[in-house]
């Protein structure tokens, strides 16, 4: 499965574990685990190497879905973050950044944020 080709769809999302996180596919319902990997090869520089999708056995994530979210792609040439991030449907709350950031124009770093929603 190819990330990119999941951008601007809609997912239920069942939050985090480290560096993973889970969606749910609206039509079929099938539960999908991605982790982000950071690029360990890059020295005091940090990327973000690729976004796998795992087994994740071993992991913890709610046992229904948080939010529905789409998928959105950081357009570089706008900002100093190349990445995605997961946005709300309902409201454009984005719960989860993660990607390569180089705001500080000194060493690029993998960036994996999760902002969950205040309760209501």
């Amino acid at each position: 499965m190819n990330f990119d080709e999941m951008v601007d769809q809609p997912f239920e999302f069942y939050g985090i574990d480290n560096n993973q996180f889970r969606l749910g596919k609206l039509d079929t319902g099938e539960l999908v685990t991605f982790e982000a990997m950071e690029d360990e090869n890059d020295g005091y520089r940090s990327y973000l190497g690729s976004i796998e999708v795992i087994d994740s056995s071993e992991s913890i994530f709610f046992q229904t879905p948080v939010a529905l979210v789409r998928i959105a792609k950081s357009e570089k040439a706008d900002t100093f973050f190349e990445g995605y991030y997961l946005v709300d449907v309902a409201d454009d709350h984005v719960w989860l950044t993660f990607g390569t950031d180089n705001n500080d124009d000194y060493y690029p770093y993998f960036t994996f944020r999760y902002e969950p929603k205040a309760p209501t």
